[in-house]
């Protein structure tokens, strides 16, 4: 049965495909075929400009991301990069076959937010961004990331690398992170275990990224993601149906009076229940 998308990836391939019309149109007038023939040539142009026109944009966005500096301090949201940003993780998403679903988006802030979560892929980043696409959304990620072409694009969109293995940068990752928040630039996403839980339980928390909330004295939104680590054995067979539950929060107040490793409990025990109850 046919099932409309809710997700927004139902139309991220459209802009290609309609800049493929006109050189389709183009290639078959100048062909002179009839019946079958002009269907079949119609087809595989489409189809081959369309690609053609993705492939010309992943190039366009290779060269902008060698116009990023990874040396200059991210202080401020910049549009350009960030619709960029989100135009390649939708891709992602469809090209990934996922179909994401969103619960608990009533929990949702109306002001600036830390949203923390449990990481069990690659795709978690990428899975989040999207669903919460509306707003601007900004992670802490691995130094690693920030040299992968195109990829480093993400730093003119207010993505932070943090070094764990130099305390004394990592403390100014987490400062640069909370002075964002406080000036309302963009919302930050932030994933305590700092890698990727193999197994089904969640490795032990990096209680420190408590601390950007606290800078910050915003609120810390709980999110559960369930289903990215199936992504990429169900490829390319299959789609993959992936759920980011927004399932508790934390106001301002709270974490601003808790220590760190309190919160880490709070925030470890409602992941818990949430996956548990999955």
């Amino acid at each position: 049965m046919f099932c409309k998308r809710d997700d927004g990836l139902g139309t991220i391939f459209v802009p290609y495909m309609l800049a493929a019309l006109l050189p389709t149109v183009l290639c078959v007038r100048a062909l002179h075929l009839a019946g079958f023939a002009l269907f079949a040539a119609a087809v595989g142009l489409f189809l081959a400009w369309t690609v053609g026109a993705l492939l010309i944009y992943i190039i366009f966005v290779w060269f902008v991301s060698l116009t990023v500096d990874l040396d200059e301090p991210v202080t401020e949201d910049h549009p350009f990069y960030r619709s960029i940003v989100l135009s390649i993780i939708g891709l992602l998403c469809r090209i990934g076959r996922i179909r994401i679903h969103l619960k608990g988006a009533e929990n949702i802030p109306e002001g600036r937010f830390l949203l923390v979560g449990n990481h069990r892929s690659n795709y978690d980043p990428i899975v989040t961004v999207w669903a919460l696409r509306r707003r601007k959304m900004g992670f802490i990620t691995k130094p690693e990331n920030l040299k992968i072409p195109i990829v480093r694009t993400i730093h003119a969109a207010n993505y932070l690398s943090i070094d764990r293995e130099d305390p004394r940068k990592a403390v100014a990752t987490i400062r640069a992170a909370a002075d964002l928040l406080r000036r309302d630039v963009v919302d930050i996403g932030v994933y305590p275990e700092g890698t990727r839980s193999k197994a089904k339980a969640m490795l032990p928390f990096h209680n420190a990224v408590f601390k950007i909330a606290q800078q910050a004295q915003v609120p810390i939104l709980v999110a559960a993601i369930t289903g990215t680590e199936d992504i990429s054995k169900n490829l390319p067979w299959r789609h993959t149906d992936v759920t980011l539950s927004l399932c508790g929060i934390i106001n301002g107040a709270e974490a601003k009076t808790s220590s760190t490793k309190d919160l880490g409990d709070r925030v470890r025990a409602m992941l818990e229940a949430e996956m548990g109850d999955r």
